[in-house]
């Protein structure tokens, strides 16, 4: 079984991180005022800074815990459900991509039946673009 050390996934979440925010910036604009390209680069810098906690907080080699192939595995899941939004949102909308993403990870991980999942997360998708597109005042793909 591959076993590797924790830090290697912290360090694909800073690079992870780093990613977001640059390509935020890139292709939505400038990130100092609220709009398209804040929440991803909030969402970057919470990444890098939870990454770094997570590297600097172990003091000896021994306390670092290592990670199995299933760990490494949804990391990776992750950091592609993220991607597939980024890239999909603008061709698909958010409510759909939102809900492409949201409800498989609900029904696969909630403890509830699937339907409940699914009206759930379909919820919770609508009521964020709400959020954002009449109180926010920020339009949303």
């Amino acid at each position: 079984m591959l076993m590797l050390n924790r830090h290697i996934l912290s360090l694909i979440f800073c690079c992870f991180g780093l990613f977001l925010i640059a390509y935020s910036a890139y292709s939505l604009g400038d990130f100092s005022e609220y709009g398209a390209a804040f929440m991803p680069s909030i969402i970057g810098g919470g990444m890098i800074i939870f990454s770094l906690i997570d590297i600097f907080s172990r003091k000896q080699e021994s306390d670092i815990p290592l990670v199995t192939w299933h760990e490494i595995k949804f990391v990776f899941l992750i950091i592609g459900i993220i991607l597939f939004y980024v890239f999909a949102s603008d061709y698909l909308g958010f409510i759909f991509t939102g809900l492409i993403i949201t409800a498989p990870l609900m029904m696969k991980y909630a403890i509830v039946k699937p339907i409940y999942s699914f009206i759930i997360s379909a919820g919770v998708v609508l009521g964020v673009y709400y959020l954002f597109t009449a109180v926010l005042l920020v339009p949303l793909p």
